[in-house]
């Protein structure tokens, strides 16, 4: 059921013209986390406002879903067969002509995974020459659900969805056939593999893997000119730093490989074109409805610029140097921009933070702040000042030097500490304790520990084990009320905090 706050908003939406202009003007993830909010079940009439460009961004980040962080996202195929009924509310010819327009190995794999395709003639031929038992196998055939389309047999995999995927395609065998053969085509062969006895599986498998992978790299292309970075990229940059020395890591100019290839192929999306000046009205529509999105959460609030930050704070170097590019370098400053964007992408698609993912504003702060880090560490031994090295040194490479200390300096030597700690337990839980953690440290994996703090609970204290929430954390903090006031956790960014969180848990438990 619509909860009061959601049909508010809905009914806001559509009620005011102007609101409704403003809905074709969003950006795909914007729009995507408004359905989100509203519900997809109860999001037809905002999806039929949607253009093709718009659902396509948002099919991008709704349709494809993963584990954890840094796992390569898969495709869902409940979530499409919602999203064809939903699509279906408005009218069989407006979603026969939106699934034209959209990628054609979307659509194909969307469509495999809903249905069977089979050639009547091909498999008869088939059942004939490997003497099958015809009329069992027509039994069976005929005890699912199926339509068949010209050569073709459509048999439905699933019942849930079926009359709206077989409306759909009626509807594309009216108005776009050669579309729909195409289709039918396609999901044929991948159809027939599934269907084979000798080998069968493997094939299949294949088959389905391959028409995923291109949907997902064609995705990935998209995702990429907007910013947007892979998880297993996101992961493998997260990733080096941990296994590099930090004399490597130090001495190294040269940029990652991950990075590199991304920035090779980040192309600038093309702006959308202005058809004339906004009027008044138009800009206090657009007020209005950005203050509407605020109000519901839809759109975090503005984050401040984190470019300027008081004069004597060690934490602020990073944003100082930064802010004076701005002055001084005005390209110089765009490109560290871009970079710190990027950064953030990265700690959104390969990290986690309090275990779940990074909201946008959160993994920018973390981003000034291990780039600060590695700012202060390489400036500790060069002699040139904060702001030539901010335009010697791209931002990444900062990241790269502040990621490694915050691992090694607090994460593993937090559990290191705590190994420590256990050993000298004799009793039973807390060998099995033990264990996990020894496990943990070994695998140079901390983070595991965290699900297990229950065990090791009656060995700390409270604040011990909140201290080990924070500092165990892929991306650590320091808790509260070591941070400052008014905040519950802080970003690592100076090599005093360091030693405060790596010293922390001694003091604690």
């Amino acid at each position: 059921m619509t909860n009061p706050s959601t049909r508010s908003l809905l009914t806001r939406m559509l009620e005011e013209s102007s609101l409704v202009a403003r809905v074709r003007e969003l950006d795909g993830p914007t729009l995507g986390r408004i359905i989100r909010h509203i519900g997809l079940e109860d999001a037809g009439e905002i999806v039929a406002l949607a253009s093709t460009e718009q659902l396509t961004d948002v099919f991008d980040e709704d349709l494809w879903v993963t584990d954890r962080p840094g796992q390569d996202e898969a495709f869902d195929p409940d979530r499409f067969a919602l999203w064809l009924e939903i699509l279906m509310e408005s009218g069989e010819r407006f979603v026969a002509d939106k699934l034209t327009e959209l990628s054609e190995d979307l659509v194909t794999l969307g469509l495999q995974r809903q249905v069977f395709v089979i050639n009547i003639d091909e498999l008869a031929v088939e059942m004939s020459e490997r003497h099958r038992d015809v009329d069992l196998v027509e039994k069976a055939l005929e005890s699912c659900l199926y339509e068949e389309i010209g050569e073709y047999r459509i048999i439905a995999r699933r019942h849930d969805g079926w009359d709206a995927i077989l409306a759909i395609l009626l509807a594309l065998d009216q108005y776009h056939h050669a579309y729909l053969q195409r289709l039918l085509s396609r999901c044929c062969y991948a159809s027939t593999e599934y269907i084979e006895d000798n080998g069968g599986l493997y094939e299949v498998l294949t088959a389905e893997e391959m028409l995923e992978g291109d949907a997902a790299a064609e995705r990935e292309d998209r995702r990429a000119r907007s910013g947007y970075v892979a998880p297993s990229d996101a992961a493998s940059f997260l990733g080096l730093p941990r296994v590099t020395s930090l004399e490597e890591v130090t001495s190294s100019e040269d940029r990652d490989a991950v990075t590199r290839a991304y920035f090779r192929s980040v192309v600038t999306a093309p702006g959308r074109s202005t058809k004339q000046v906004p009027t008044s009205r138009d800009r206090a529509s657009r007020d209005r409805f950005a203050v509407l999105l605020r109000e519901t959460g839809i759109v975090e609030p503005a984050a401040p610029l984190l470019l300027k930050g008081a004069p004597d704070d060690p934490a602020a170097r990073f944003q100082r140097a930064i802010g004076s590019l701005r002055i001084e370098d005005g390209a110089l400053y765009g490109q560290r921009m871009e970079e710190l964007a990027y950064l953030a992408n990265v700690l959104v698609a390969g990290s986690s933070f309090a275990g779940r993912a990074f909201r946008p504003v959160e993994a920018a702060e973390a981003s000034l702040a291990i780039c600060n880090l590695g700012l202060e560490h390489l400036r500790s031994s060069s002699t040139e000042a904060d702001d030539q090295l901010v335009r010697h040194q791209c931002a990444d490479r900062l990241f790269r030097v502040g990621w490694h200390l915050t691992f090694w300096h607090v994460s593993m030597a937090t559990a290191q500490r705590l190994e420590r700690f256990l050993a000298a337990h004799e009793a039973d839980v807390a060998s099995v304790a033990l264990r996990t953690v020894r496990s943990a440290v070994k695998d140079q994996k901390p983070w595991r520990i965290l699900p297990k703090l229950d065990a090791i609970g009656g060995f700390l204290s409270e604040d011990g084990h909140t201290c080990l929430e924070h500092l165990l954390d892929r991306c650590p903090t320091i808790p509260s009320p070591h941070c400052g006031p008014g905040r519950a956790r802080s970003f690592i960014a100076t090599a005093s905090q360091v030693e405060l969180a790596k010293n922390l848990f001694d003091t604690l438990a």
